[in-house]
């Protein structure tokens, strides 16, 4: 007698994967995973957007040659420009023309017409490394020129401010999204309790221990949560290369290969962690409801 084939039975989940409003859960996990996402890569660009500001300003000098008559203007700043060439050697020096520097008044002044014979102090831009402000202002100085020198500190700090204020924004919203979603897991596991109570007594009565039963809700939310935070940042990825692409973010968005794969190591890292939480909502919540179940008996 041939054994039968194709009858034999198969072994199925204990928990079944189908619940009650599942496919609600299931858009809720990928809405909060995208979300947590967006504001991970909020706080990442906003890091390397601060960082590009203070390399830029760490670069550069302003130096402002003051004048006692407008017919100056054109032997002061050259000086100084000449002055500024052989004490920096591989800076990039530029001067502001006139016309420009007198423009720079009109929030001042108004849009009134400026007497030529205003002494509008010269106006050179210095951009490179190594730009010491106490040996320029030695030099000029020592060249006989009254000027005044910006290093762009207080710009500087002030950027590094608003990023930090930035990175802080993201990264709060982010704590507050992976807070939803561990309450969310608690009402998730506490309502596949209620619908699978049969199945626990069962389980129960046949000695399964509250450890094991536990770990059941854990495996599946742990399921749950990976499946969740691979769409939902695969999601927050895509549509950050595409602002990234075609929208104008400068340095929040992805300006080159390195911040992309970057951050995608991040996006990795934070749906490891999306999972653990699901995974750890779910196991504390059935070891208390079971010990409290058992209270009960």
């Amino acid at each position: 007698m041939s054994p039968a084939t194709g009858n034999a039975p198969q072994e199925a989940p204990l928990l079944p994967g189908k619940l009650r409003n599942g496919r609600a859960l299931w858009v809720v996990l990928i809405i909060m995973a995208l979300l947590a996402g967006c504001a991970l890569l909020f706080a990442r660009g906003s890091m390397r957007l601060s960082g590009d500001w203070q390399r830029q300003l760490s670069d550069t000098l302003t130096v402002q040659v003051m004048l006692d008559e407008a017919g100056a203007w054109e032997e002061a700043t050259s000086r100084a420009r000449y002055v500024l060439g052989e004490t920096f050697p591989g800076a990039d020096i530029s001067i502001v023309p006139q016309s420009e520097a007198r423009a720079l008044l009109q929030p001042w002044l108004g849009n009134a017409e400026l007497p030529d014979s205003l002494p509008v102090p010269g106006l050179i831009n210095l951009t490179g490394e190594n730009l010491a402000v106490q040996k320029a202002q030695t030099a000029l100085d020592d060249a006989g020129l009254s000027v005044n020198i910006d290093d762009n500190s207080r710009y500087a700090n002030q950027l590094s401010t608003t990023a930090r204020r930035l990175v802080t924004i993201g990264i709060s919203t982010l704590a507050l999204i992976l807070l939803a979603a561990l309450s969310v897991n608690i009402f998730a596991t506490r309502a596949g309790m209620t619908a699978q109570k049969e199945i626990i007594r069962v389980l129960v009565q046949v000695g399964a221990s509250d450890e094991f039963i536990a770990k059941l809700f854990v495996g599946q939310a742990a399921r749950r949560g990976t499946l969740g935070a691979a769409i939902g940042l695969g999601l927050s990825a895509v549509l950050w290369l595409c602002l990234s692409i075609f929208g104008e973010w400068g340095g929040l968005g992805w300006a080159g290969f390195a911040a992309g794969v970057s951050d995608v190591v991040w996006l990795i890292g934070l749906g490891i962690i999306f999972a653990i939480i699901c995974a750890a909502a779910a196991g504390v919540t059935a070891t208390r409801q079971l010990a409290f179940e058992r209270k009960r008996l």
